[in-house]
C-alpha cells in the first residue's frame, strides 16, 4: 500500500510554533515526540532521527510514565522501524503483531496495554532520515487521514531538524581546523569560557589543565620538502595527540604548528606532566613521508587552573610562558608553569617595550674596552660595546638586552647607533692627539645580512674622515652558522676586499672554527675568554700554544679575550700571543672614562700603565 505523501494536512499553529522555537536537533525531536500523542490517538509517541552515524531517539507518553528499560538506541534491520527506514513506507502493528514480536520492546509495550502502533517514515526530501510512531490502547485500523497526519508531521519535524542540523554543522565547521579536523581557537575558547570556574574540581577531584604544544623543526620540513610534507606532519601530529589523549580531552590547532590540549589532571599536575611526556615521546618518533624519514619532535608547556578567577586566556598564557621556557633552553622538552615564570615574562615584556623605545630614540651609548700589545703594552685599539642606560633601572646588563634585541629583531639597529658613535669617538680621540690605531665592533647576524653593508660602512667611515682599515668587524662563529656558509663567504669576502679588518670572535668556543679559518679571508682571531680562563692549566696552555702557532702560520693576528690575571698575561706573552683584552687590562668604560684611563696610563699609549705594568714587568 502506497503512502499518500502529498496529501494536504492541517497541523495546529501551537505545534508549529513550539517546533519553530525549538533550538537544536534534540529539542526539535523532543517537541515532536511530546505532540504526537496529542495530534493522533494514542498514549505514546516516539521519534528516531539518524544524524550521520548517531541515532537520536525521543519518547513521550501522555500519562508521563517512563520505562528506563525501553531501548531505542538501536534499530533492528529486521524489525518494524528497520523495515520502514528501508522501504520509506508506513507500517501498522496490530495487537497480534505486538504480542508475537521478536523484539523485546514491542512485547513489553503489549504487556503494558498497548494494542496497536503506527510507524511512519520521517522524510527529508527524497531520503528517509528517521521514523515516527504513535501507539495506544485502542484497537482497530488507522484511517488514511491519521496516516497522512503522521507522515506530514514527520516531514515538518524532518525539515526543522534538518535546518538545525545544517546550522550545527555550519557552526562546527566554523570551529574546526580544515586540515587536521581538530577544534580551532574559536571552539577552544568557547569550551574554556563555558559556565563555571575553570579551577572548580570535578567529582573526581581533578582540575582543568592545558598543554601548549609547538612542533620543533616543522619549518625545516616545510621549507625543504614542501607544503604537502608539512601538511602530512601536521595531520600526523594531530593523530598522535588524539590517540594519546583521553576521549573527553579537547585537542585544538591554534596556529601553524601550534596546538593546545585541554584535559583534566590532579591538582599537583602529575597526570598532565605524564601526558605531556607521552606526547613528546610519540612525536619524537621518526615519520616517513614518501622516501624520506623526518624527525620533528615537540616542545610542550603545561599549566593548570589551580586558583579562582583564572580565565581561559590567562590559563593558555601560562602554558605559553612555560613553552617559551622550553624553547629558550633548547627546545624538545616539557616544562610546567610556575609563578616565577610569569614574573620573568612580565619583566621581559616591559623591557621589550622599553628597548623598542630606546632604539627609536637612539638611547644606546658606546662604551670602550682597550686592546693592548702583549709585547709592548701599547694600545692597539678599542672595541666599542653597546650599553643601555635605562631611565629607571640604570645600566641594563648587556646579556639581558642583547638577548632581548635578538628576540625582537633589533640588534642591527643597535649595531648602527653604537658603531656610528664609536667612529665619531675614534675621530675625536685622534683629533685630540691620541694615536688610537683602530676601532672594532661586533657585527650581528642581521648586520652581516645587510645587502649594502660594505657601502654603509664605507659611508660611515669616510664621513668621519677615517679609512676602512680603521674599522675592524668582529664576527662570532655562531652568527656565521646562523646566516649560512654561502652568505658568510659573500659577506666576509666583500668586507675584506673593501679594506676592513675581519676578526673571528669567540674562537675555540665550538662550532666550525677550522673550516672558517680555511675558507674565509679573515685577518685575525679572538680566542674565547672561556679558553683563556683555563690558564694556567697545562692542557689549556698546550691548546693555546697550538692555536697561536696555527694563526702565525696562517699570518693571522691573535687577541686573547678575558685576560684577568698577571699569570695569564705572562703566559700569553711567552706564547707570543699578539694582543690581550679583558678586565686585567681595562673594563669597558664610557668615552670620558676611556680618556681618563689613557691619561692615567701615562699619556703615551706605548708606555705601560699602572694597571698592568706589573703584568709586563713580571717576566719569567
Amino acid at each position: 500500500m502506497q503512502n499518500r505523501h502529498d496529501a494536504s494536512i492541517q497541523l495546529p499553529l501551537a505545534f508549529i510554533d513550539a517546533l519553530s522555537q525549538a533550538d537544536g536537533v534534540e529539542p526539535v525531536l523532543t517537541v515532536g515526540a511530546q505532540w504526537l500523542p496529542q495530534l493522533l490517538p494514542g498514549v505514546r509517541g516516539s521519534i528516531t532521527f539518524i544524524d550521520g552515524e548517531r541515532l537520536i531517539a525521543r519518547v513521550a507518553r501522555t500519562d508521563d510514565r517512563v520505562d528506563p528499560r525501553f531501548d531505542l538506541s538501536t534499530i533492528h534491520d529486521d524489525g518494524p522501524r528497520g523495515q520502514v527506514l528501508r522501504s520509506g513506507e508506513h507500517l501498522v502493528l496490530a495487537e497480534a503483531g505486538l504480542a508475537g514480536s521478536g523484539i523485546d520492546l514491542l512485547r513489553r509495550l503489549h504487556r503494558g496495554g498497548i494494542r496497536r502502533m503506527l510507524i511512519a517514515p520521517m522524510l527529508g526530501g527524497r531520503q528517509t532520515v528517521g521514523t515516527l510512531s504513535v501507539a495506544g490502547p485502542e484497537t482497530g485500523p488507522y484511517s488514511d487521514a491519521q496516516i497522512d497526519i503522521l507522515i506530514g508531521i514527520g516531514k515538518f519535524v524532518a525539515s526543522r531538524a534538518g535546518l538545525m542540523l545544517q546550522a550545527r554543522n555550519t557552526a562546527r565547521q566554523a570551529e574546526t581546523d580544515a586540515l587536521t579536523g581538530l577544534a580551532n581557537r574559536t571552539r577552544l575558547m568557547r569550551v574554556l569560557d563555558g559556565p563555571g570556574e575553570l579551577s572548580e574540581p570535578g567529582c573526581d577531584g581533578r582540575v582543568i589543565g592545558v598543554l601548549h604544544i609547538d612542533l620543533d623543526r616543522f619549518k625545516e620540513v616545510n621549507d625543504t620538502l614542501g607544503h604537502a610534507a608539512g601538511d602530512a606532519v601536521l595531520r600526523h601530529a594531530a593523530k598522535v595527540m588524539c590517540q594519546t589523549a583521553a576521549a573527553k580531552d579537547l585537542v585544538a590547532r591554534v596556529g601553524g604548528d601550534e596546538f593546545v590540549l585541554v584535559t583534566r589532571t590532579d591538582p599537583a599536575g602529575r597526570q598532565i606532566g605524564g601526558l605531556a611526556r607521552r606526547i613528546a615521546e610519540a612525536l619524537a618518533e621518526p615519520l616517513r613521508i614518501g622516501d624520506v624519514e623526518v624527525g620533528v619532535g615537540a616542545s610542550i608547556g603545561t599549566a593548570i587552573a589551580d586558583r579562582q578567577g583564572l580565565g581561559a586566556e590567562r590559563l593558555i598564557g601560562n602554558a605559553d610562558i612555560a613553552l617559551y621556557e622550553v624553547k629558550r633552553n633548547g627546545r624538545g622538552g616539557v616544562r610546567a608553569f610556575c609563578d616565577a615564570m610569569r614574573a620573568a615574562t612580565e619583566r621581559r615584556v616591559r623591557m621589550l617595550a622599553d628597548l623598542r623605545h630606546a632604539v627609536e630614540t637612539r638611547a644606546f651609548e658606546p662604551w670602550f674596552q682597550p686592546r693592548v700589545s702583549l709585547s709592548t703594552g701599547a694600545f692597539t685599539g678599542v672595541e666599542v660595546l653597546a650599553r643601555w642606560p635605562h631611565p629607571e633601572l640604570g645600566l641594563v646588563d648587556p646579556k639581558e638586552f642583547i638577548a632581548l634585541s635578538a628576540e625582537a629583531g633589533l640588534t642591527r639597529q643597535i649595531d648602527e647607533v653604537v658603531r656610528a658613535r664609536g667612529l665619531a669617538a675614534l675621530r675625536r680621540l685622534r683629533a685630540d692627539g691620541w694615536p688610537m690605531p683602530r676601532l672594532s665592533f661586533n657585527a650581528s647576524a642581521g648586520t652581516l645580512l645587510q645587502p649594502d653593508l660594505v657601502g654603509d660602512l664605507m659611508w660611515e667611515v669616510l664621513g668621519q674622515g677615517l679609512d676602512p682599515q680603521d674599522l675592524v668587524v668582529e664576527i662570532r662563529e655562531s652568527d656565521l652558522i646562523a646566516i649560512g656558509a654561502d652568505a658568510a663567504q659573500r659577506s666576509v669576502s666583500a668586507l675584506a676586499e673593501a679594506g676592513f679588518g675581519v676578526e673571528l670572535d669567540d674562537f675555540g668556543a665550538g662550532y666550525a672554527a677550522m673550516i672558517n679559518l680555511a675558507r674565509l679571508p679573515i685577518s685575525a682571531i679572538k680566542v674565547d675568554c672561556s679558553l683563556t680562563a683555563q690558564l694556567p692549566l697545562a692542557r689549556a696552555e698546550k691548546v693555546l700554544r697550538a692555536i697561536i702557532a696555527l694563526a702565525r702560520d696562517l699570518e693571522l693576528g691573535v687577541t686573547a679575550e678575558g685576560v684577568e690575571t698577571a699569570t695569564q698575561f705572562s703566559l700569553l706573552r711567552n706564547m707570543n700571543c699578539a694582543e690581550a683584552q679583558g678586565f686585567g687590562v681595562a673594563e669597558p668604560m664610557p668615552f670620558d672614562g676611556l680618556v681618563a684611563f689613557m691619561r692615567g696610563y701615562g699619556g703615551k699609549p706605548a708606555t705601560p700603565g699602572r694597571r698592568h705594568k706589573r703584568f709586563l714587568d713580571n717576566k719569567p
